[in-house]
């Protein structure tokens, strides 16, 4: 077993070396394979075009209804053409974006996202799926930390990608007058920079570009996914804005249900400017970030065993995450009202199933 995971390791430096003299696209390209309910494959790029190129653009994949798609020079393949929109209808088509990687060391959201695009069905509605945000951030590491499947990169784009130096001290665009100044390398967390500036440096691009997707496609709602360490209050929690939080406490009691683990739940406000459950939350769709719990983290420490980790294995981590989808989507659904339910199959039914994906034993 050790053996055949130090294979992984090794392949998976080889991916991620050769992909970062390309984009991001190659990157995540070399890690995930869609399956066969992925309808249409975009890149971030197609929504706004600075990213093109770069280590930060990535694939956007779409799973169930396209039809109110419109995609213009749009190849065949996992490259797409010029612009993806959304067509203005009267379609009451219920629209759920799945978003991971934001923080490239919080790992089991982005591995939720390869399941579900691998194994997922979607009918009544549209699902999409980016589960490398900051595909940058993947590409570097602070410790050296490993993962099956996928590289374990850091919580901030990669400097060696970036448009500029870091300043002295940040704020996010949107903060209140009196939010208290950040550490300059904060421009390089995805989760402070939405709703994003397409003038501003490459990771305030590439939030800009994930607001147009979201915007662009009508999203009603919107999930982050990340991971969070065993000393922070927001281990294996729901954040979002008052007006949803009836909608995760619905959620959060079918969680417990199903897994056995208690969510609790983090309500956003003013300090979250530049969090992704605070602004995408302020253009009216209902965002949600979920926690679990990496071992690894704070230092991201490259002894602690991901796959047998006796406080949170992977494999359990990966199906608390898609369970929170399922839940949550339910949820959301219901608050809505008139749209069309979103119907997803494929999402595993314990994480010992999980489990034998990762080890390659499905």
């Amino acid at each position: 077993m050790k053996k055949l995971f130090l294979v992984w390791f090794v392949l998976i430096g080889l991916f991620v070396s050769q992909a970062q003299t390309e984009n991001g696209v190659a990157l995540v390209m070399s890690e995930v394979k869609a399956g066969k309910g992925v309808e249409k494959i975009l890149s971030l790029s197609d929504f706004s075009s600075q990213v093109k190129g770069t280590p930060f653009d990535t694939p956007v994949f779409f799973l169930g209804d396209i039809a109110g798609l419109l995609t213009k020079n749009a190849p065949e393949g996992f490259l797409s053409g010029k612009v993806a929109e959304r067509q203005e209808s009267t379609s009451k088509d219920y629209t759920v974006a799945i978003i991971a990687g934001a923080h490239a060391n919080e790992i089991a959201g982005t591995l939720a996202a390869y399941w579900i695009i691998e194994h997922c069905r979607v009918s009544g509605g549209t699902l999409i799926v980016v589960p490398r945000a900051n595909a940058s951030a993947a590409t570097w590491s602070i410790s050296n930390a490993a993962a099956p499947i996928l590289h374990y990169g850091a919580r901030l784009s990669n400097l060696a990608h970036e448009n500029g130096p870091d300043p002295d001290f940040f704020i996010p665009a949107s903060a209140l007058e009196s939010f208290p100044a950040l550490s300059g390398q904060e421009v390089r967390n995805l989760n402070r920079r939405y709703p994003g500036d397409p003038m501003g440096n490459r990771t305030s691009q590439t939030a800009y570009a994930i607001t147009q997707l979201l915007m662009q496609n009508h999203v009603n709602a919107a999930l982050d996914l990340h991971e969070a360490s065993p000393g922070s209050s927001l281990a294996w929690s729901i954040i979002t804005r008052p007006e949803y939080l009836d909608i995760a406490a619905l959620a959060v009691l079918q969680i417990e249900e199903e897994t056995g683990k208690s969510f609790h739940l983090e309500s956003s406000r003013e300090e979250f400017a530049g969090y992704s459950h605070w602004e995408w939350g302020k253009l009216g769709i209902r965002a949600f970030l979920v926690e679990t719990l990496n071992p690894a983290q704070p230092s991201d420490d490259p002894t602690v065993d991901q796959i047998y980790n006796d406080k949170a294995p992977l494999a359990e981590r990966i199906y608390i995450h898609l369970c929170t989808v399922k839940a949550l989507v339910a949820s959301a659904y219901e608050e809505l009202g008139d749209l069309v339910a979103l119907n997803i199959e494929g999402l595993p039914s314990s994480k010992e199933e999980v489990q034998k994906w990762l080890l390659g034993m499905e």
